[in-house]
């Protein structure tokens, strides 16, 4: 009935072969389930092999419907029907493996193309011809009694299923992954083919559907162990990336500078000096406690080392920076260490700059869809258009901020400035990116 389905002249239990069917499909069904409750998104890989089962489900079920109707006169135009609808998810589930192997290889190049173009075209009339049955009997009829039976063009309907797996070898021979990667890959064909061969000589039950559903698992446990790597991976790189943020706030200038200014108090005003000395020790201490946060933090915790850090650079800045805060809402979390490099940039490169200093203003405010803090300063200002100066400034870890706003809590940075006039940054955290605020540590 399918590509994969049997030899003339095997003999099938019917039982056996509906109950394999009932459990495969449960099978799929759950391993598209537990795809599905992935709330952080899917990747391209992921959507490809979840497209995979669910075509390999409704080969599935469209089987094991064959199985309870064939030999029922009562219902032979269901018996029609539902071969019609085999034969078309059949030939998109060749078409789907194919775009499995394409990703999971990570096929490129003119290959690539050629063979998009092949199976991209052929598919149309592919499926057309498998509907056509619906009223010509091309590769199959019914008879009378309500029986299958293959017609003449039946091999006909095979031709799709042979280019893409023509197709499909090639790029297993051509394709730069490892062995191991491609003997996966390869599992969801070979497989059922091996155990066609088998059955063939050895018994005469009708196996390869849940042949075909021990390569998806085995897949699907690859995909599991993917994912978990990927996962520490991520997590590795938001760890360096707060380790980078972390650094870049207490580099050795930043250090001298304000251990200068706090020396310089200790004998104008010494009383300002023990409050700076305990707050310089309190900003590094909440620096060095960064690296074991793990989630989002609350906006007030945020704001609360960022006053230590603006109270610092005052002592330098002394009257050229002035400080404005426009705090509407507290009521939302976000990555520890994510503000600052912001304002440090609005303090050394905004208002440092400028012969007369100027003001730096920190507005958090609520919108309809997220929560956003605005860190904007009225100095020397850039062009955002220009090509991006030497000017010795490393900007990695306002990279790596990005990066760690972007993958905790779905957000983003704007930054708009102009020369003489000053820069606005923006930080947008979507509401729905908020989910992790109950794991607030």
């Amino acid at each position: 009935m399918c590509c994969f389905r049997g030899f003339s002249g095997m003999q099938v239990t019917t039982g056996f072969s509906l109950g394999a069917d009932v459990v495969s499909l449960a099978v799929c069904t759950a391993l598209l389930y537990s795809i599905a409750q992935d709330k952080d998104g899917l990747s391209a890989y992921t959507r490809t092999f979840a497209w995979l089962i669910f075509m390999t489900a409704s080969v599935l079920f469209t089987d094991a419907s064959w199985w309870i109707v064939d030999g029922i006169k009562e219902l032979r135009v269901w018996n029609v029907i539902i071969n019609v609808l085999n034969f078309s998810v059949t030939t998109l589930l060749v078409f789907f493996f194919w775009r499995y192997v394409v990703t999971s290889l990570r096929l490129k190049g003119k290959f690539k193309r050629v063979a998009n173009t092949i199976m991209n075209v052929l598919l149309i009339p592919s499926v057309a011809a498998c509907l056509a049955n619906l009223f010509f009997a091309l590769y199959f009829n019914v008879d009378a009694d309500g029986f299958y039976h293959r017609r003449p063009l039946f091999m006909w309907s095979q031709a799709y299923f042979v280019v893409g797996l023509v197709i499909v070898i090639i790029g297993f021979i051509i394709s730069k992954t490892s062995v191991k990667e491609r003997l996966i890959t390869a599992s969801f064909v070979l497989i059922p083919i091996a155990n066609q061969i088998i059955t063939f000589y050895s018994f005469e039950l009708s196996t390869e559907y849940p042949a075909m559903l021990v390569s998806i698992v085995l897949v699907f446990g690859v995909l599991v162990t993917k994912r978990e790597k990927d996962l520490i991976a991520t997590e590795k790189k938001l760890y360096e990336a707060k380790v980078s943020v972390m650094v870049s706030q207490i580099q050795p200038h930043f250090m001298y500078n304000a251990l200068t200014s706090i020396a310089m108090m200790c004998t104008i005003d010494p009383d300002t000096a023990q409050e700076a000395t305990v707050t310089f020790a309190k900003y590094l201490r909440g620096n060095m406690d960064s690296l074991k946060q793990t989630a989002p933090i609350p906006f007030e915790q945020e704001l609360e080392h960022l006053k230590k850090y603006l109270y610092i650079e005052k002592l330098r800045f002394a009257d050229l920076l002035n400080i404005e805060y426009d705090i509407r809402t507290t009521d939302f979390v976000l990555p520890q260490l994510s503000i600052q490099p912001l304002v440090e940039n609005a303090v050394k490169h905004g208002v440092g700059m400028a012969e007369d200093g100027g003001t730096v203003k920190i507005t958090a405010r609520e919108t309809e869809t997220a929560y956003e803090v605005i860190i904007s300063d009225d100095g020397v200002g850039f062009d955002t258009k220009a090509k991006r100066p030497n000017d010795g400034r490393s900007r990695v870890g306002m990279e790596n901020t990005r990066r760690r706003i972007k993958e905790m809590c779905g957000g983003e940075i704007k930054i708009e400035s102009a020369v003489g006039k000053g820069t606005t940054a923006t930080v947008i955290l979507p509401k729905e990116g908020q989910r992790n605020e109950n794991t607030m540590s």
